[in-house]
């Protein structure tokens, strides 16, 4: 009981220094809790993390993916009038990527897991740099928002080709997985209409007046709920969870200061639990075998690379300089929760191998701190212009 009190006491504590050492040090702190979970379960208390760790680490997993189903707005990416761009830079990227590693000997789903888009590091470096409502942060948005979707389309056919392969059973998931976030959308429409006959009491909701907290609560059972929802149609429980933050988001289209307060709950104390993770199932010994490191690097490398070519490819349509789509893919090129989050379903589907897994995993850390880092570096200079 002392034993997994102390280790519950030491998880909290490093989750509670490292935005402090991420702000001074200007590193994400999704990739600290990474090397932090390294450094804890690998050197530190020199175990397999605890039953009931991994039970916080599933749950932050799902509500990490339910938020980064809610930063997708299907609304304002539509009224951009550059959504079919968008797609296509996705599309590209999810195209030639796989193709270049089968051609170089390499498993197909290791080059789907490097050409993953997230806007997880995207929004938060932005925000910093005070470009995010430029029109070029406005692009780098929408394309790392858009892609983000992509990407978790793209792994939900792969798991259900995984298991069925092209027969009517994958397709019948893939229908049944529709059919019921169909409904799930339904639902939460009637209840938007319920809940607009009480105008005095969704105030209170969404202005944080509500001292019980009911639509925390109500939130965290549909993150969930989309997570057993999906487990029912037979595919990954936090594909389910990122529909269910995207079906809520369009459904509840102002959330004021309750968008605040679920971002609290999960960054503050359920997601550190997944990347710290992610860093408790790294085998340390891996750094020790040059060729991990090795493909670490070169993965990091094609990160930038499946980024790269779409964007100089469709700069004048996004209507940005060749310039600007270079630094572009810069900032795009630092998934890290996507490759974890691929990296992680990879070997649950018997695809990659921990080595494998473990190349992606430095590969995360590796594209987070290099390239935006080489990002702010370069727009440093415009941010008064910008402003």
């Amino acid at each position: 009981m002392l034993e997994n009190q102390t280790s519950f006491l030491m998880i909290l504590f490093g989750a509670m220094i490292i935005p402090f050492l991420g702000r001074r040090f200007r590193i994400p702190s999704a990739a600290l809790e990474i090397i932090f979970g390294v450094v804890l379960f690998n050197l530190v208390l020199r175990q397999r993390a605890p039953e009931w760790f991994q039970l916080l680490r599933e749950i932050g997993f799902i509500y990490l993916m339910f938020i980064a189903g809610m930063e997708l707005d299907l609304r304002q990416i539509r009224k951009s009038g550059k959504s079919v761009w968008y797609v296509l830079v996705a599309l590209l990227s999810f195209t030639i990527t796989p193709l270049v590693f089968v051609y170089l000997g390499q498993p197909f789903y290791l080059g789907v897991s490097v050409a993953m888009i997230s806007a997880g590091i995207v929004i938060p470096v932005l925000r910093e740099l005070g470009t995010i409502r430029t029109a070029l942060g406005q692009e780098i948005v929408g394309v790392s928002l858009t892609g983000e979707f992509l990407s978790i389309l793209v792994l939900t056919f792969i798991d259900a080709y995984h298991k069925h392969g092209l027969t009517v059973m994958a397709g019948m998931e893939l229908v049944k997985l529709t059919v019921l976030f169909g409904l799930a959308f339904v639902v939460l429409k009637v209840l938007y209409v319920l809940v607009w006959w009480n105008p005095e009491r969704v105030r209170m909701v969404m202005e944080s007046e509500d001292p019980v907290e009911e639509g925390i609560r109500t939130v965290i059972t549909l993150a969930f709920a989309g997570g057993l929802l999906a487990s029912l149609a037979g595919v990954e429980p936090i594909l389910g969870s990122f529909i269910a933050g995207m079906i809520f988001s369009y459904v509840f289209r102002s959330k004021g200061k309750f968008e605040e307060k679920i971002n609290a709950i999960g960054f503050g104390f359920f997601i550190p639990f997944f990347f710290i993770g992610v860093g408790g199932q790294f085998n340390i010994d891996f750094l020790m075998y040059p060729p991990t490191i090795i493909m670490a690097l070169y993965l990091t490398i094609a990160v930038l690379a499946s980024n790269l070519p779409p964007l100089l490819l469709l700069a004048r349509p996004l209507g940005v300089s060749f310039m600007d789509a270079g630094r572009m893919s810069l900032l795009i090129s630092a998934p890290l929760s996507m490759i974890v989050v691929a990296g992680t379903i990879g070997e649950k589907m018997g695809i990659l191998s921990p080595a494998m897994n473990g190349a992606l995993v430095l590969t995360a850390l590796f594209a987070s701190i290099l390239y935006p880092s080489l990002f702010r570096f370069l727009t440093k200079r415009l941010v008064p212009e910008s402003r």
